[in-house]
């Protein structure tokens, strides 16, 4: 390879790299953007119970959903960056990914039980304890 071309093969990686390096950054800014916004709604249905002793459903499926478009986007991010770093891990990549989405999901299916388990061990403990018949 002449001097010449392996300065111009030089300036492309250079200049592949830069914009990758701009990508990921730009897409750490979101992220933190999103996961600002994901924060915010988490301490407000944190104090929501705190002072009421009660979780609201919908709030708390709002945050689930903002959390589960996060945690896709997240996932497919790494997985971009993966696959530009070796394509021929393809398959693998594709069932791991694959995973991580079911993965997510189920946790997250599971956590939207959480308010009514809450609500439900709340009014458990706010009742009254059942009176006992008396010996004689």
């Amino acid at each position: 390879m002449t001097d010449g071309r392996r300065e111009r093969a030089n300036e492309r990686f250079e200049k592949v790299a830069e914009e990758t390096s701009e990508t990921v950054t730009h897409a750490a800014t979101v992220l933190e953007e999103e996961l600002a916004a994901g924060l915010a709604g988490a301490r407000r249905l944190e104090e929501k119970l705190t002072e009421s002793r009660r979780v609201d459903p919908e709030a708390f499926d709002e945050l689930v959903a903002r959390f589960r478009t996060d945690g896709h986007a997240l996932i497919d991010t790494v997985v971009g960056q993966l696959k530009m770093a070796d394509d021929q891990r393809g398959e693998v990549i594709r069932r791991y990914t694959s995973d991580a989405h079911d993965a997510l999901d189920t946790v997250l299916n599971l956590a939207r039980l959480a308010p009514e388990v809450a609500n439900g061990l709340a009014d458990r403990l706010a009742s009254p304890a059942p009176k006992r018949p008396t010996d004689r």
